[in-house]
């Protein structure tokens, strides 16, 4: 299965939500990309966010680990942990996993093709 593409990105954690696109470069097993969303945070308001991930297809796993980030827009201060993204490759269309960061937060994030299209 090759990954390269646009996706839609959704994830849910506990402190809130985060909704916007990845796109992603496969290259034998190496993958590369970018995740550009908007994070809902709950009671305290959103901010925009553009996230550099590297990582690898492994079997039938998909292992993504941040590398740096941009905060585009954000009305108040943002001090952003980085997350590891670990996912089981079933669908060709859909990517589900979990996600951990530096301070062991949780999440469930799904990755939807944007196109039918596979590279």
């Amino acid at each position: 299965m090759n990954l390269t593409g646009q996706w839609h990105f959704f994830e849910q954690f506990e402190a809130g939500f985060d909704m916007g696109y990845a796109i992603l470069k496969q290259n034998g097993e190496q993958i590369t990309g970018t995740l550009v969303y908007r994070e809902y945070i709950y009671e305290e308001g959103s901010f925009l966010i553009a996230i550099r991930v590297e990582g690898e297809v492994i079997e039938d796993r998909l292992m993504l680990r941040g590398q740096s980030y941009e905060i585009i827009e954000a009305p108040f201060a943002i001090e952003y942990c980085l997350d590891d993204r670990i996912a089981e490759l079933t669908n060709p269309h859909k990517i589900e996993g979990h996600s951990v960061d530096d301070q062991n937060l949780e999440g469930r994030f799904i990755l939807r093709r944007v196109n039918a299209y596979q590279a």
